[in-house]
C-alpha cells in the first residue's frame, strides 16, 4: 500500500492544474481553471453544486487544491474552511480567494484526520480526492465525523464503468493511440489495464488514483454512515480530445452524462 507521505510529495510536486495550465499562482492561472471547470469538465454539474445554497452556512472542503470549489462557496457568502495535504495547495487557494476577492480558512491537513469537531459543518464537499487516498474508509469516516446530523456531503469519485470493462478497455486503448488522444503529464494509451489508465487520469507518476463502480462506492460511503441521496456521472473533458472544441453541447451532454469519467454522490449524515 503507498503512503500518506508519497501522495503527499506527488502533488507538491504537481498541484492540479499544474501539468496543464502555465505559471501556477498567476491571474491567468486562475482565469484558466475557472474556463475550464465552467465550460468542460463541470459544465453540467453546476445545478449538483448548489453554490448559492449554502449562503452563510458552514462548508467544508475536504482537499481543496487549487481551491475552485473554495472560492466558489466563498464568493457566494459561505463560511468555508479549507484543507489540503500539501503547502503548494493551501497556497495556491490563499492567492485563488484574493484574485475573487474572497475569503475562506485555509490550512494544510489530511482527509484521513481532520482537525475538526464532531457534528461542525452543513456541507462537505470532496472533489475527486478520497480516491487518491491510501486508506478510503478514515477519509469517509472524517467527512461523515464532522458533518452535522441531517447535514449534506457532495464526493466525487473516480468511475470505473463500461468502458473500463476487460474486453471493452482494449478497444478504448488502441483507438487512444490511433487518435493521439492524453492528458498533459500522462501516457493513457500505454496504460497496462484499465486500474493503471485510471490511476494515470492525474499523471503518470501519480501514487494512488482508484475506480470503482456505482455499487461498490456506494458500499464503500454507507459502511461510513452516509445515506445515499442520488448520484449523477460528469467529468468528460472534451478539450484533451483532438479538434474537441468542435463537439456541439449537446453531444458533451451526452458523453458527460453517460460517460463520465466520476461519479458525483449526493450523500446525508442521519439525524439520530
Amino acid at each position: 500500500m503507498k503512503t500518506v507521505e508519497e501522495v503527499k510529495n506527488y502533488w507538491s510536486r504537481n498541484p492540479l492544474f499544474s501539468l496543464e495550465v502555465k505559471n501556477p499562482g498567476s491571474p491567468d492561472f486562475f482565469n484558466a481553471i475557472d474556463e475550464i471547470k465552467k465550460r468542460d469538465v463541470e459544465s453540467f454539474a453546476m445545478n449538483y453544486w448548489d453554490f448559492k445554497g449554502f449562503n452563510g452556512k458552514k462548508v467544508l472542503d475536504a482537499g481543496c487544491g487549487p481551491g475552485w470549489l473554495t472560492v466558489s462557496y466563498a464568493v457566494e457568502k459561505a463560511e468555508v474552511y479549507s484543507v489540503d495535504l500539501t503547502k503548494a495547495a493551501v497556497e495556491l487557494t490563499r492567492k485563488f480567494l484574493d484574485h475573487k476577492k474572497a475569503f475562506a480558512y485555509v490550512e494544510e491537513g489530511s482527509v484521513e484526520k481532520l482537525k475538526f469537531e464532531n457534528n461542525f459543518f452543513d456541507l462537505v464537499v470532496s472533489s475527486g480526492v478520497i480516491h487518491h487516498t491510501p486508506d478510503l474508509g478514515k477519509g469517509f469516516r472524517e467527512c461523515f465525523r464532522v458533518l452535522k446530523p441531517g447535514g449534506v456531503a457532495k464526493i466525487t469519485l473516480y468511475h470505473k464503468g463500461i468502458l473500463h470493462n476487460k474486453f471493452v478497455f482494449p478497444v478504448i486503448r488502441f483507438a487512444m493511440k490511433m487518435i493521439n488522444f492524453n492528458r498533459p503529464g500522462a501516457n493513457l494509451p500505454s496504460a497496462k489495464d484499465a486500474d493503471d489508465f485510471i490511476r494515470q487520469y492525474d499523471g503518470l507518476n501519480n501514487p494512488v488514483g482508484i475506480g470503482m463502480n456505482a455499487s461498490s462506492w456506494s458500499d464503500e460511503l454507507k459502511k461510513a454512515g452516509f445515506v445515499i441521496e442520488n448520484f449523477e456521472l460528469h467529468f468528460f473533458p472534451k478539450r484533451f480530445i483532438p479538434f474537441g472544441q468542435l463537439i456541439p453541447v449537446w453531444f458533451h451532454y451526452l458523453l458527460d452524462r453517460y460517460f463520465g469519467t466520476m461519479i458525483y454522490f449526493n450523500l446525508r449524515k442521519p439525524n439520530n
